[in-house]
Formats: C-alpha cells, structure tokens, sequence
C-alpha cells in the first residue's frame, strides 16, 4: 500500500504545481459534457470468475489550461460500475451486480499539439467516489439456489459495506478543436485502492476494489482567458 501512496502524493504535487504555474500565453477555461461506456470488473481476494460489465457513465466536466502544454481538469460524474461471474462448469449459473457511483476525478492535463485543429491529450491523476445505490442485475433463480444449497457465496446477498471510493485513473486520446468548441474523444483507465466491503480476517474477502475501463466523448466550450 506504500507505492500507492507514493503515487498518489506524486499526482497531487502535480495538480497543485500546474495551479501555481505563471502565465505564459492566453490561458483557456473550457466547460463541457461529456458522456460514454464503462467496462467493469472487481479485484477480489480471494479471486473469482468475472467478465468485464458494460454500462454508461456521463457528466459534467471543466479544464483550465493555466499554460502552455498543461492544465487541470476536473469532472462530476456518473459512472456506473460493478461485475458479471461465470462459471464455465456450469456455464447457466449467472451473477451480476451494479454499483452506481459520484464521482470526482482530480486530473493533470498535458497535451501537445500534432496539427492546426488536432492534439493528443494525457489526463492523470486521483479520483474520489460515492457509491449512490447498488442493484442485482442478474440474479440467482430459485432453481440455482436451491441447487447450490449452502455453497452460496454470502455476500450475494450482502450489500456494500463501505460507500466512499478512491483511486488513480489516468487516460489519453485525440482532441480535434474546430470553431463550434472541441471534441476530446478518450480512454481511460481507473484504478480503485478502497473496498467495498470489510476486509478483516473473519470476511469474505481479504480485497474488494472497483476497476474501470473507460471509453467516452467530451465536448467542450472554450474561452480564452487574457
């Protein structure tokens, strides 16, 4: 857990030193909204069979470019996460479960320009959640139940125990500026370093953290700052 804290100081440094930058051109305040798919799984201790969950996610989202080749940008969102099981034994026995999620990302942006209308764009940095409800998407029938007797995981039928979420996600993609604002089409990639549920030696699980493969497009409206 060392190296994750490491990291996380050294993204923070970052956010907070292209704040403090001085002026070395127009700066840029850009407000949008963006909008895309989530590829989902868990990090489970013990592990277990998953499939990647696709859903949607969208927000509101906000950079400033304070100079040239950086920035920050922060977003609010809603991203919807959480895991699909199988079991190839017995491939009619299905689970799925979804996390619906607040979310804030913290995010340096870096950027560099590849042609008059076109730039390649980096965004890193921490990123701060708020599980908001939860729902069984595929449930286990009774059939299924009473097949698996006793051996029915329990947190089937537990909810998550612990609703704050926080992380590291990070991504890059293209951004083509025209005169109606620019379009930023992005992957990213969110890496959770919190559980949803307890992890002591009498639970479940030792580890129970959110992952999230990204894809989305955000547009943004742009004023140049003197």
């Amino acid at each position: 857990m060392k190296i994750y804290r490491l990291i996380f100081f050294f993204l923070c440094f970052g956010f907070v030193s292209v704040v403090s930058a001085q002026d070395s051109f127009d700066r840029e305040l850009s407000i949008g909204a963006n909008g895309g798919l989530t590829f989902s799984s868990m990090r489970f201790t013990p592990n277990i069979r998953q499939k990647s969950l696709m859903q949607f996610e969208g927000g509101l989202s906000t950079r400033f470019i304070s100079e040239n080749h950086f920035g920050i940008q922060v977003e609010l969102n809603y991203s919807q996460r959480g895991w699909e099981e199988y079991n190839p034994d017995v491939p009619e026995h299905q689970y799925s479960r979804g996390l619906n999620y607040l979310e804030l990302p913290l995010l340096t942006h870096i950027y560099f320009d590849t042609g008059k209308h076109l730039r390649l764009v980096f965004n890193l940095g921490p990123q701060l959640g708020y599980l908001l409800n939860e729902s069984v998407l595929i449930p286990l029938s009774q059939e299924e139940r009473t097949a698996l007797g006793e051996e029915i995981p329990e947190y089937y039928d537990q909810s998550a125990q612990r609703r704050f979420d926080w992380g590291i996600c990070g991504g890059g993609g293209l951004e083509l500026r025209t005169t109606a604002g620019s379009f930023v089409l992005e992957g990213r990639y969110y890496f959770g370093l919190s559980d949803i549920f307890n992890n002591g030696k009498a639970d479940y699980f030792a580890s129970s953290a959110n992952q999230v493969i990204g894809v989305k497009l955000t547009y943004f409206y742009k004023n140049n700052l003197k």
